[in-house]
């Protein structure tokens, strides 16, 4: 057998080697065959060759949405995107803050985890193994943990959103969309920049890079970042801060260009984090929240005497939160351009170690909290090859990725759930879950376009995937499946772990998409598409219910594997430029038919996920970008419109049990606010050998639901917020930023979650930063 590192090796060495021996050939051909076309790299290379590059009016960047290089107003894709300059001016250091930016994208976190949705299609469940619908790529390498999705943007050439199902061209858990980062690479002289903020709470932030030829076929850039900062809250049981920050992450990229037609780049990363971000806030307690059918009693810590905090940053705990997060990886990305074919091949291996320890009942009594760990190795390897000819053009390609996934869940709680006597230090462990999965996915896909006239374009594309996933489940419980949480039905008060319940299975998918693209006039694109997309199946690793008296058989029910989502989306939008191109206007307008959504169902006493529901989807986005002829006004402008509605799902809401099964049909999705608005001002005021730049950005958004019984108490009502600056640019390189984000401290929920019956439903969640402001500088050498 291989080893890890063997494996990488292998996989990296062979993709050079594909490319290597054509390039070899193409070599040995006359010099006139080797050299690319002068014309056509702008058009038909392979993603990531071409910069993100804005024209001298800063309206145009130059996007790989579509797998090749193209204007952002030439593709026929919802896309947001943002070059590293753009992030730095905005203050956008992470996902969290990326997301106000660009229409339909919500973020939420829960215990570190990122929750992301486009256009209501998001991150459903919580259960170990469960994959985001928001593919999220990182140098054009897919990252399937959700927690190793967490972390500081630093020294990024630009970053891509993808609104809408990519499943052609980008396969696999991609329903709502993708999020695309590209780091820089080494330029052709040596260049850098070195950043420092400093900020309230005792926030410093580092940020660095530098990078150049080494030699004339050499290139290597190396970049840093740390973050250190004290939490927003405290534990006022213990004294001690929640919600801190302390992060390290740091990458290296060596370029390699033998020839103007051969480039191979390898990148390595890691990142480090240890805080206490974890902390578990208790929004509400359900019992009094006036709701029929609720029980009208505190949750369980307050009724055995311990107190609680709700309304603010503090918790009150008998524990700290603590997390921990550590992962990296590498990526091989070569390149070979043969005039009008392209070739290319991204290997990718990542690994992400994360853990954590949480209280979940929002008080100071000792009830129960939760211990968590997985890790993950995933290996990737793509061959692509772009070709354009005349009026064809054609992107191809294949993939296989492959993940094994280790994860384990125990949740201590105390000995007043067997014999309803509350004893502080009397801890059981009722209950333990977890296991190891391995999943095998494939597939292969082509996407061509014909220019059928001067203006009129037809695409047409499709993707076979094929995954299999093998689940070793381990679990135990102090109860019995069928008998839960009663104490009679105690079988042994230490229970063993059970198991492993070994299950496998494999899915396919057909993913196909056929589009119209008209050129109405140099300025101006219409576009319209048919596509589907997918979300790939699951097992809930864990989720065997079995006590050691039991048979795997007796409790099938509650790991059967659960079947992938898929939504059929047909889009048209609008992409234009006005006022002699100082006006960037971009409009697209959606219908969605999802089934099988993977969702949490109530089945007798238990809760299993399942393909429980269906739902349509529809609405409006626009984005503008408005320049000044002297550059020096700048305004950007996003909107959103979303009607999301469930139209097949019942369910049971743990919160209000008395009223039985409901009927959700008509309720909103999770995570998808009806109306979002974002704006930016700024205007450049020239003041001798540089530039004064004040800035002001607002947000908006209604009502989120963060649950499917549309809940007003878990839920985040409607708000604003802004956020200015001010900042000198020296002609220098130079620039020095004045900031308060969160100008009114207005105090919001990124998720909240209603917890188990078992500790009176109070409804848990996590919380966006308070009020913050600081000073940056920023330094380019």
């Amino acid at each position: 057998m291989i080893s890890r590192p063997g494996r990488i090796l292998y996989m990296m060495g062979a993709s050079i080697w594909a490319l290597t021996a054509t390039s070899a050939f193409a070599q040995s051909s006359s010099a006139d065959d080797a050299a690319p076309e002068s014309a056509a790299p702008a058009q038909t290379e392979s993603a990531p060759a071409a910069a993100s590059v804005e024209s001298a009016d800063g309206t145009e960047i130059i996007v790989t949405a579509d797998r090749r290089a193209t204007s952002i107003q030439r593709v026929p894709i919802a896309v947001t995107a943002l070059t590293g300059q753009d992030l730095s001016n905005r203050g956008v250091l992470e996902i969290s803050s990326l997301a106000p930016q660009v229409p339909s994208f919500n973020f939420g976190q829960t215990f570190g985890v990122l929750k992301l949705a486009i256009r209501g299609i998001g991150f459903s469940n919580q259960s170990t193994g469960a994959e985001g619908s928001v593919a999220f790529n990182l140098n054009d390498v897919y990252i399937s943990r959700p927690a190793a999705q967490v972390g500081q943007f630093y020294d990024i050439e630009r970053v891509e959103v993808l609104r809408g199902p990519q499943g052609t061209l980008y396969g696999r858990n991609a329903t709502g969309g993708a999020v695309n980062v590209h780091t820089a690479r080494p330029g052709s002289s040596w260049e850098g920049f070195a950043e420092l903020t400093v900020g309230n709470y005792n926030q410093i932030v580092t940020e660095a890079a530098v990078g150049g030829p080494i030699s004339d076929t050499l290139g290597v850039r190396l970049a840093f970042t740390s973050e250190d900062r004290d939490g927003y809250g405290k534990n006022v049981a213990t004294g001690n801060d929640i919600d801190d920050v302390k992060s390290r992450a740091a990458r290296l990229t060596l370029q390699f260009e033998p020839s103007s037609t051969f480039t191979v780049a390898l990148i390595g990363d890691i990142q480090r984090d240890t805080n206490h971000s974890g902390g578990n806030h208790l929004i509400a307690q359900r019992g009094l929240s006036g709701e029929p059918g609720t029980s009208g009693l505190p949750v369980v810590g307050v009724q055995v005497g311990g107190q609680a905090v709700i309304g603010g940053y503090d918790i009150r705990s008998d524990i700290d939160p603590q997390y921990r997060r550590r992962g990296g990886g590498l990526t091989l990305d070569a390149r070979l351009a043969l005039g009008d074919l392209t070739l290319r091949s991204v290997s990718g291996w990542r690994r992400s170690v994360y853990g954590l320890i949480s209280d979940v009942d929002g008080t100071d009594a000792e009830i129960a909290s939760i211990v968590y760990r997985e890790s993950s190795d995933t290996y990737s390897q793509e061959f692509n090859a772009n070709y354009s000819s005349g009026r064809f053009s054609i992107t191809a390609g294949v993939y296989g990725f492959i993940e094994n996934l280790n994860g384990f869940f125990a949740d201590p709680a105390n000995s007043y759930f067997i014999d309803g006597v509350y004893d502080p230090g009397n801890t059981i462990a009722y209950y333990a879950a977890g296991g190891h999965l391995v999943t095998h996915a494939f597939g292969g896909y082509a996407q061509l376009s014909y220019q059928a006239t001067d203006r009129l374009t037809l695409i047409v594309g499709a993707r076979y995937s094929t995954e299999k996933k093998k689940d070793d489940d381990l679990y135990t419980d102090y109860f019995t499946s069928t008998a839960w949480m009663e104490p009679a039905s105690i079988t042994d008060p230490n229970p063993p772990l059970a198991g492993p319940n070994t299950q496998s299975k494999r899915w396919n998918s057909f993913t196909p998409k056929f589009g119209i693209n008209f050129q109405a006039n140099p300025s101006t694109l219409l576009y319209a598409s048919v596509s589907k997309g997918f979300k790939a199946g699951l097992f809930n690793l864990g989720g065997t219910r079995v006590t050691p008296n039991e048979t795997f058989t007796e409790v099938s029910l509650f790991n059967q594997p659960v079947n992938p989502e898929t939504v059929w989306a047909y889009e048209a939008g609008l992409k234009t430029r006005l006022l002699d191109n100082r006006v960037r206007l971009n409009l697209a307008g959606f219908y969605y038919d999802y089934s099988n959504l993977q969702l949490s169902k109530v089945e007798g006493q238990n809760v299993t996920l399942t393909n429980a529901a269906s739902a349509r989807l529809y609405g409006l986005e626009g984005e503008a970008e408005y320049v000044s002829p002297d550059d020096g006004l700048r305004v950007n402008l996003s909107a959103s419109w979303l009607h999301t509605r469930f139209t097949d799902f019942f369910n049971t809401d743990q919160g209000r049990p008395g009223l039985g099964e409901l009927d959700l049909r008509g309720n909103r999705l999770p995570q998808s606010p009806e109306f979002t608005v974002s704006g930016g001002i700024e205007y450049r005021v020239p003041i001798g050998g540089g530039f004064v730049v004040p800035r002001a950005q607002a947000n908006y958004a209604t009502r989120t639901y963060f649950d499917e019984f549309n809940s007003n108490v878990v839920s985040q009502p409607a708000y604003a917020k802004v956020d200015l600056s001010l900042a000198y640019e020296s002609d220098r390189g130079f620039r020095v930023t004045g900031f308060v984000n969160n100008l009114t401290n207005k105090r919001t929920i990124d998720t909240a979650f209603q917890s188990s019956g078992l500790l009176g439903h109070p409804v848990n969640g996590f919380l966006a930063p308070p009020r913050t402001y600081g000073v940056r500088v920023r330094a380019h050498f």
